[in-house]
């Protein structure tokens, strides 16, 4: 009925996986680069979004 939980990430979670330092995780979930939900004070954010981010990214910057 529900989806998977564990698909939802904290801006830690989502830093560690994408190799970026936290106030870089930060940043993308500010400036909405990466979709992300509030619950009170956190951010939250689904898996789903930060493939997409990481999609948006990799086949829009390629350079020869």
């Amino acid at each position: 009925m529900y989806d998977d939980y564990s698909e939802i990430l904290t801006v830690q979670e989502m830093a560690e996986l994408l190799k970026v330092g936290l106030n870089t995780a930060y940043n993308l979930v500010n400036s909405a680069e990466i979709e992300s939900f509030r619950v009170g004070n956190s951010h939250r954010i689904q898996r789903s979004a930060i493939t997409d981010y990481i999609i948006r990214k990799s086949t829009g910057s390629y350079r020869n």
